[in-house]
């Protein structure tokens, strides 16, 4: 279906949680916003999304966004009709080389106002049964934390912006430009004009940015999870969001039964921008063969689902929210590394400012 020029304020490449945040921020301050996504709302790897959130930044240069993200959250945003917060408390994981970085991340953390404390080992394994974890290693618990459905979340953002936010099931061509910067895009459904466009669709904002001449060193990585099926009589009631640094491991419980969801960050990168039902027997047992080490009743386990998908990983290991003066109009918001659905009502926030600037 091909639409007439439809234009608005602002254009955004990507209907993922960062590109609704920003949106629904726009429409807050009255502006007109056309969201061009092919997958449509949150179909790429927001949706896939574990939903983890937390303050915790344990590299601390996105403290302040962390911190700010799950307050957000914890209000159920800005009109208080997100979902609520699965608040099962958050976990993470460190060695004791870590020690001195947790310290100084918790800190962080209770200067934002949120609740945080060091756990050592063996108040660790006595607190919450069947984790295993080795002495010497330490646990940063915040109670307040935990996740949310992440598709859920982006249909409430959406609804939030109300008529002033459309979406335009659509794939992003190229971007317009005119004298002044940047002025659209062009999609395989017709031309989007408008006064600034941010890009926050992953490695696809790669190659429009390219064209004018911006460079986004972004690669895409295997992103996975399984959802497994503890044996009968397992009691999973107790136990938090679990995030482990020196594995790269993951898991949380799955709604309100007794199976969890869990994952291991990957090193595999170049892999297809697509999201599919299930896992592949080996990525099963790679999965299996990390968390068990952490959580033992994983060890037999039944598989009962999974999702393998990708995230878009920045060769720098952070993402960030970029003003490009050589395009006025251009913003990005890119490279989280799986890791921007605790920082999208900030992210979002942010970026919306940075486009009502360009805008003027």
């Amino acid at each position: 279906m091909t639409h007439a020029v439809e234009s608005a304020d602002v254009a955004i490449v990507g209907g993922g949680i960062m590109g609704l945040a920003t949106a629904e921020r726009l429409g807050a301050h009255g502006l007109s916003v056309i969201v061009v996504d092919e997958s449509g709302i949150a179909g790429g790897a927001s949706g896939a999304s574990g939903g983890l959130v937390r303050a915790l930044d344990m590299n601390g240069r996105q403290a302040a966004w962390a911190a700010e993200g799950l307050d957000r959250y914890l209000r159920r945003g800005w009109r208080g009709t997100w979902p609520q917060v699965h608040e099962q408390g958050s976990l993470t994981l460190v060695d004791a080389d870590g020690f001195d970085r947790a310290v100084a991340a918790v800190a962080a953390v209770r200067a934002a106002g949120q609740r945080a404390g060091i756990l050592p080992a063996e108040e660790i394994r006595a607190t919450f049964a069947g984790l295993s974890v080795p002495d010497g290693f330490v646990g940063v618990f915040e109670p307040g934390a935990g996740w949310l459905p992440a598709k859920d979340v982006a249909a409430a953002m959406l609804s939030d912006a109300g008529p002033r936010v459309q979406v335009r099931r659509a794939r992003a061509t190229r971007l317009l430009t005119s004298d002044a910067g940047v002025s659209g895009v062009e999609t395989t459904t017709g031309r989007v004009r408008a006064r600034a466009v941010l890009l926050t669709a992953g490695v696809g904002s790669v190659p429009l940015a390219e064209s004018l001449g911006v460079q986004l060193p972004l690669r895409t990585r295997a992103v996975s999870y399984c959802l497994f099926e503890p044996a009968a009589g397992t009691d999973v009631s107790g136990l938090p969001t679990v995030v482990d640094f020196a594995t790269g491991a993951w898991l949380r419980r799955w709604n309100s039964g007794a199976t969890l969801l869990a994952g291991v960050a990957s090193k595999e990168t170049d892999v297809p921008a697509t999201v599919r039902a299930g896992v592949p027997p080996a990525e099963e047992r790679r999965v299996r063969d990390v968390v068990r080490h952490r959580y033992p009743p994983l060890a037999g386990a039944r598989l009962v689902g999974g999702v393998s998908a990708y995230d878009a990983m920045a060769a720098g290991g952070e993402g960030a929210v970029t003003v490009w003066p050589q395009v006025p109009g251009l913003v990005t918001a890119t490279g989280w590394n799986g890791g921007g659905f605790k920082l999208a009502p900030a992210v979002g926030d942010h970026a919306a400012a940075r486009l009502r600037e360009a805008i003027g």
